[in-house]
């Protein structure tokens, strides 16, 4: 599969992102923080969506190389809206998960003229004590420079303790090999998601949307899901006995997002 690695600039600011497929509609994935770049991945990430690839053309993003202090998610959808403009994308297919799930929000409430329909997984629009709990400890690790204790917390927080079992090896190395300005990266975001409350402003997104969250998701919980689908009037699916990263571990994941986006509703 023909991948395209490319960097748009926005605000000043470095982004990167990846594309494959040879499909009309565009199909935008925005995904949660991570300790490294997830166009590092992009080769695996093409393959494990290889099936959208007729129907869609895809689109994966990072956030900006080098966020400024005080970055919030608001920055992170304009951001994101500056790249798609740039692009010349309109009406897209959005799918967001965790962070990127709440740049997808911001950006569905402030660009409605980019999302066509949105997928919201894994996500909150708003940060519960627990969840700041756990990502205050991640920013701290991050901060003393703890990387493999960073690594090791984060890792457990999303996967099922049997997945990460299961895969710890892969998993672990996804997650390492971060630079120093990666790890920056990641001090700048965990302080915006901590910031972040878009809930009352859910009502003004009019497309049709999907929620999917988990039942045993360790990092916002499963009602964060819930009152993202009541605000929005969106349908909801919960996956039990499924943790924060349930796109990677449930097996019809992939094809409940083809089926919404594909759908004529």
């Amino acid at each position: 599969m023909n991948i395209k690695t490319s960097v748009v600039t926005t605000h000043g600011s470095a982004m990167t992102y990846f594309s494959f497929g040879s499909g009309k509609t565009p199909f935008v994935m925005l995904p949660g923080i991570s300790t490294r770049p997830v166009s590092t991945l992009a080769p695996a990430v093409a393959n494990a969506y290889k099936d959208f690839a007729d129907r869609f053309t895809v689109y994966c993003f990072d956030p900006v190389t080098s966020p400024p202090d005080g970055y919030t998610i608001y920055d992170t959808a304009r951001d994101t809206a500056a790249a798609l403009d740039e692009l010349g994308i309109r009406s897209a297919c959005v799918f967001g998960v965790s962070m990127g799930a709440m740049t997808a929000q911001t950006l569905a409430v402030e660009r409605p003229d980019l999302v066509g329909k949105l997928i919201l997984s894994s996500t909150a629009s708003r940060i519960s004590p627990q969840a700041e709990e756990l990502l205050r400890r991640l920013n701290q690790l991050a901060q003393s420079g703890d990387l493999q204790a960073l690594y090791l917390e984060f890792a457990k927080a999303v996967y099922t303790p049997s997945f990460f079992e299961t895969y710890k090896d892969a998993i672990t190395a996804a997650f390492g090999g971060s630079s120093q300005q990666d790890i920056d990266r990641f001090v700048k975001l965990t302080r915006a998601i901590i910031d972040f409350d878009i809930y009352d402003e859910l009502e003004k997104i009019s497309c049709p949307v999907l929620v999917i969250g988990a039942g045993e998701d360790k990092v916002f919980g499963v009602q964060a899901s819930c009152d993202i689908a009541q605000k929005t009037g969106g349908k909801l699916y919960i996956y039990e006995g499924y943790g924060h990263a349930a796109y990677d571990e449930a097996p019809d994941y992939k094809q409940r997002l083809y089926e919404f986006f594909t759908s004529q509703e």
